[in-house]
């Protein structure tokens, strides 16, 4: 991919772009931001080229373009045309947004006021989307279940089982699948809503220099589903990268001076029961969240590089202590 977008892109969407800044990757784009001839600032993202692309663009745009109507600071779109730059099965697309403005926060700087501010910002936006239909979005217990699969057919295989235990000691405990299992059929009755499903450090901007949430990318994991769902992932990812904060310290300031607090949603509780005893679906979700992480480590890294990975030895350390996997 060219450092540069050319000329002839900016023109179609008739664009006097001044000045052109450096391209940024992300996972799956390439964004463009550019400064137009007037001040503005725009972004030209280009998206990698995956199935079913362009209904994935449609179903983030609906629900980003929705929440910026009411205020909420999600990335919405400067032009709504998409263009289609490659043909083919796997087509390439790119769409113009306006550029929003602050930066993400590197893990070890979350203070917090950044994790207040995300609870709050996550419950705002939960209140704003209570009520809105389905349409084409997914069901976030299909998504949920399509991880699991994808787990338990890795970790089945008996290659991977004893390399794994050889060189890391690590491995899920087996009676995790049932209560994973118990927990999407009830979630699958739960009441539901459009949920962003990544709101996660890179995806979440902060006013320069301030702990205020200036900005939410990235729409394309959107699905429907119950809040707990959101919630859960976002946490996930708190436990893991806050790595100056407690566990209770995270879930305090997220989950109460953050979400409950700061926020206008009410997350309901949501549990379901295994063998006639209660569980916990946060607590159920998070574990899931956690060994997902720990299996995408796996999958796309040598084993003997973990050990040097931070990410990777807090997310072990966590599920250990959890009872997510097991050292016997």
């Amino acid at each position: 991919m060219k450092s540069s977008l050319p000329q002839s892109l900016y023109e179609v969407y008739g664009l006097d772009v001044l000045r052109s800044l450096p391209m940024q990757s992300g996972y799956r784009n390439h964004n463009y931001p550019a400064q137009l001839a007037d001040g503005q600032m725009v972004n030209v993202i280009v998206y990698k080229r995956e199935s079913d692309m362009l209904r994935t663009l449609a179903n983030g745009h609906r629900v980003a373009e929705y929440l910026h109507t009411k205020n909420f600071p999600a990335r919405h779109l400067y032009d709504a045309r998409i263009l289609q730059l490659r043909p083919g099965a796997n087509a390439q697309y790119a769409a113009l947004y306006e550029y929003l403005p602050g930066e993400t926060i590197p893990w070890e700087a979350y203070t917090k006021h950044h994790i207040k501010a995300m609870g709050g910002a996550m419950s705002n936006m939960h209140a704003l989307l209570a009520g809105q239909d389905q349409g084409n979005l997914p069901l976030a217990v299909q998504t949920l279940r399509k991880l699991c699969e994808r787990m338990r057919a890795y970790f089945a295989d008996e290659g991977v089982r004893v390399a794994a235990k050889h060189k890391l000691g690590g491995w899920p405990a087996e009676e995790k699948w049932g209560v994973f299992w118990a927990a999407l059929a009830a979630l699958s009755r739960a009441p539901a809503q459009p949920l962003h499903l990544d709101f996660v450090r890179g995806n979440v901007l902060f006013d320069t220099g301030r702990a205020t949430v200036s900005g939410v990318l990235d729409f394309e994991k959107v699905a429907y589903g119950h809040p707990v769902v959101d919630v859960a992932r976002t946490l996930a990812f708190l436990l893991v990268d806050c790595k100056y904060k407690t566990e209770a310290k995270v879930r305090k300031y997220f989950l109460q001076s953050g979400y409950a607090k700061r926020g206008k949603a009410v997350l309901q509780p949501l549990g379901f029961t295994l063998g006639g005893l209660p569980m916990d679906m946060l607590e159920t979700l998070v574990d899931l969240y956690l060994l997902h992480d720990y299996y995408k480590f796996l999958r796309h890294n040598p084993y003997d590089s973990l050990r040097d990975n931070e990410h990777y030895l807090r997310t072990t350390a966590l599920l250990l202590s959890r009872g997510g996997i097991t050292t016997a």
